[in-house]
């Protein structure tokens, strides 16, 4: 998954991180990157809380070597682009970016020759072996930098991933705290559009119940035939499913966070795949299969294939767990022909009609970043860390250089002309020659939407249409299990999910489907469900004593 421009204080009353320890990390290992923390080389000055030490520190040249755990990740080269010319200029370092896969990661740290900064996703097993491979940021920071803690992290961040001992190994990206929900610095990421120019055609139907949705399918169907290239338009698309690794594109949690289904109720595990109205409107899209408007396209096509025929005008409605990832596609299709555009509606509602109740962002975030302790430059990657996630390392890398790229107009920031533009029109030149949003990985989005960061104007009103549906959900993060029988159990009850999701849609009557749904919900059971279950249970209650 592309970052998609997209979306962790000491002092912790952790009855708490069995998160990230019950599951591999135990507080044996601790020592490991603590006692490597011991033998840190004096700092070269002393540090100031209320500055940041890059600001004292420019006189030491270091170059700094940062793995990045995806493939994808790819940046034309420290200093070539605005965001990292600007760093360069200010802290005197040269970064090289590497990119890998869990095979690399997993040979680099059994191999021990680590780089100096990590990131990868906070769910991979490895993070809960930080303590082995990554030294304390907080003892970097009283070290080196204790600007990072005073004003750069966010003490909520940091104490989500404050371990029992005391020590937090690696700062999340796009962590989202209570304090961001309620000054209103977050953003949606899921949405159902519309071609708006057949969705005006045909009277702005409700597709909020399966009635109405069914019925503006099969008009669609009928008066709108085909698409501009000739292809055959197809009324309902929805994010890909990936089938074979228990990936449900949007037929899973999207959907039931359309239809308002709580994740837990009571401070408990809810199963929503239980719920009665999540199975009416899987046998709607049965219905909606059985009379063609749904292709077989859906269950084979992987997530680019689709979006680009987005970008081809080629769907009539779509459901989507990733607006931030539609921006490219929604530029090329505004490009291709103005006059049908998307937008987005309301989708599925439940029986009793009731907004739909998306998340803006978890505390947890996605990726962790960790400094590991083979670095040579301890203090300067501390101070890069530091730069980037504070206020002014935010301003850089999400806008650039003031006065350049953008100016700052009653309070916010607002990009130049010629930056929105390219921003707009070339995704791919923006990204290698500007690099706004390509250094995401402490960076604090939320101040970022604070200080008027704004979805490109492809994708904008889709995701204003989610700001008013939003609401945290911090109780239910991290509580599937990683490691062990539960875990393997998991895997193979989610495999078995999106199959039974497959054959509900495909299946040829609405008995046949409840059946094929049925059998998949008792035989759960057979692969520990309940364990599960309990499993779950207890991470939400150490979740809900975290966030006292």
């Amino acid at each position: 998954m592309k970052a998609s421009k997209v979306f962790a204080l000491t002092g912790l009353t952790l009855a708490s991180v069995m998160v990230l320890t019950a599951c591999g990390g135990s507080s044996d290992n601790t020592s490991k990157g603590e006692s490597a923390a011991q033998d840190l080389p004096e700092a070269r000055f002393e540090a100031d809380k209320d500055t940041p030490s890059w600001e004292k520190d420019t006189e030491h040249e270091a170059t700094l070597k940062w793995y990045v755990n995806f493939d994808w990740y790819a940046q034309p080269g420290w200093g070539k682009d605005t965001v990292t010319k600007k760093i360069k200029e200010d802290m005197n370092i040269d970064v090289e970016f590497i990119s890998g896969n869990d095979e690399n990661l997993n040979t680099m740290l059994a191999g021990g020759d680590l780089p100096d900064l990590m990131t990868f996703d906070k769910n991979l097993s490895a993070a809960n072996e930080a303590t082995k491979f990554a030294l304390p940021l907080n003892i970097l920071a009283e070290t080196y930098d204790p600007y990072f803690l005073e004003h750069a992290a966010k003490p909520e961040s940091v104490q989500w991933f404050t371990l029992e001992d005391g020590n937090i190994y690696g700062y999340p990206s796009f962590s989202t705290t209570a304090q961001d929900y309620e000054d209103g610095n977050v953003v949606g990421d899921q949405t159902f559009i519309v071609r708006k120019d057949i969705y005006e055609a045909l009277g702005e139907p409700d597709m909020s119940t399966p009635e109405g949705f069914l019925d503006a399918l099969q008009k669609a169907h009928e008066q709108f035939p085909t698409a501009d290239d000739g292809a055959a338009l197809v009324p309902f698309g929805s994010t890909a499913l990936d089938i074979s690794n228990g990936g449900d594109g949007a037929y899973g949690g999207t959907l039931q966070d359309f239809l308002s289904i709580a994740p837990s109720v009571d401070g408990e595990f809810n199963d929503r795949d239980a719920d009665e109205d999540y199975i009416t409107w899987i046998e709607t899209f049965r219905k909606a299969y059985n009379e063609g408007y749904i292709t077989n396209d859906q269950f084979s096509d992987n997530d680019n294939t689709m979006k680009e025929k987005l970008g081809q005008g080629r769907y009539f409605a779509y459901l989507h767990s990733n607006t931030k990832g539609l921006n490219e596609f929604m530029s090329d299709n505004n490009a291709r022909n103005a006059d049908q555009t998307y937008i987005a509606v309301d989708g599925p509602k439940n029986a009793n009609g009731d907004d739909s109740t998306f998340t803006g962002g978890n505390i947890g975030g996605w990726t962790q970043t960790f400094i590991t302790t083979s670095t040579k430059e301890p203090q300067k990657a501390m101070e890069l860390l530091t730069y980037l996630a504070s206020e002014y390392g935010t301003m850089v890398s999400t806008f650039g250089v003031e006065g350049e790229t953008y100016h700052i107009v009653d309070g916010v920031a607002e990009y130049s002309e010629e930056t929105e533009a390219l921003r707009n029109a070339d995704i791919a030149r923006f990204d290698k020659e500007v690099g706004l949003g390509s250094y995401w990985f402490v960076s604090n989005d939320n101040y970022a939407i604070q200080m008027g960061q704004k979805p490109a104007t492809s994708i904008r009103q889709m995701v204003e249409w989610s700001q008013d549906k939003l609401a945290p959900r911090f109780e239910i993060e991290d509580i599937d299990p990683r490691s062990g029988s539960e875990a393997r159990n998991l895997t193979s009850i989610n495999t078995s999910r999106v199959q039974a999701l497959v054959n509900f849609i495909q299946a040829g009557s609405e008995e046949e489907g409840r059946q094929i749904w049925d059998d998949y919900l008792q035989e759960r059971e057979n692969n520990g469900w309940s364990t599960i279950v309990d499993y779950r249970n207890e991470r939400i209650a150490e979740n809900i004593e975290k966030l006292k």
